[in-house]
């Protein structure tokens, strides 16, 4: 099971890349801003490999597969604001301000929360086998994407210097791109249905409980695109485009809520998850909140390339993997 796992994990990582570097292309050919790109569009590429473990975690009655994958990609996605701090080495939460990046960590910390109620909850309402705590999901996303749409549209009619747009690319570098989007995307298909089997035998096989497994073999495993994505954008210099990549990308992941609620047969979802979920959950939105913090009231003060918020938050996500292995 552990050789299934790493192979099909390298697969997804590979894939992955090649999903989020092409996505880039075909957002070229559309003259998308970078900002926009990266909060919306980057995480629908960079997510799947989420999306499809996810998905599979409840095709096989694993809900708990499914929200440690969600929850703890949503945490590891958050250390990256702390890499990209050290890689850039003069703090990105320091470098840009903009309204959108705002507004995407206020609505994935707003989406978070209505997650967390929904767990504590527990109602058992729903539509069809849909949860309608789930629903409520789908809304929030659908509002807050609207919203920084708007915003990102407002940006570039005034012409604004800063704004960030991808150089055109060619008719035949698109078909291309494309190309290879698809077969990216049918890849991580293949392989993040291998590896959420893998990862459920793994969990029987250890003992390891299924939240803790999801939030740290899986989330891992499939946040690497994210992590390729995010650090290229630094190295070109498109800090805004990074940060909005890892906010964008956790607004993305709690929506998967909603759509493994579709494939989970057994009831709401949130009804179904283990109070472990809920301790994940609840530290995204403390990171989430030292982030926006950051964003609106930048920390100059550094030490080793890094500033106080990138510390708080590599402690607290290693706390909470700490606490998930204590408690299983």
């Amino acid at each position: 099971m552990w050789l299934s796992f790493f192979l099909n994990a390298a697969l997804i990582v590979a894939a992955g890349t090649q999903l989020a570097k092409n996505a880039e292309r075909i957002s070229a050919n559309f003259g998308l801003g970078k900002a926009w790109a990266g909060a919306l569009l980057l995480p629908l590429a960079t997510t799947l490999p989420e999306l499809v473990t996810s998905r599979r975690a409840a095709i096989i009655a694993a809900p708990d597969l499914a929200g440690g994958n969600i929850y703890g990609s949503i945490l590891f996605n958050l250390t990256l604001i702390a890499l990209i701090d050290l890689v850039q080495g003069r703090g990105p939460l320091t470098a840009r301000r903009k309204r959108s990046l705002v507004v995407t960590g206020l609505f994935s910390i707003l989406i978070i929360v209505f997650s967390i109620i929904g767990m504590i909850l527990a109602l058992p309402y729903r539509l069809g086998w849909v949860g309608l705590d789930t629903i409520f999901i789908l809304a929030i996303y659908l509002l807050g994407s609207s919203m920084i749409m708007a915003l990102e549209s407002n940006n570039r009619g005034r012409g604004k210097e800063n704004e960030e747009v991808f150089p055109a690319i060619g008719k035949k570098e698109l078909f291309r791109s494309l190309l290879f989007f698809g077969l990216a995307a049918v890849v991580i298909v293949i392989a993040g249905t291998n590896l959420t089997d893998a990862a459920d035998m793994i969990s029987i096989e250890t003992g390891l409980n299924r939240t803790l497994v999801g939030s740290l073999f899986i989330a891992i495993t499939t946040s690497l695109p994210e992590v390729v994505t995010t650090m290229t954008a630094v190295h070109l210099g498109f800090v805004e485009m990074a940060i909005a990549n890892v906010l964008g990308a956790n607004f993305f992941n709690v929506l998967l809520l909603f759509i493994t609620d579709i494939f989970y047969r057994k009831g709401p979802l949130l009804m179904n998850l283990s109070p472990q979920n809920l301790v994940a959950a609840n530290m995204g939105v403390l990171i989430s909140i030292i982030v926006l913090i950051s964003l609106i009231y930048p920390f100059r003060r550094q030490f080793l390339r890094m500033g106080l918020p990138s510390y708080i938050i590599i402690f607290s996500y290693l706390l909470t993997i700490i606490f998930l292995f204590s408690t299983n």
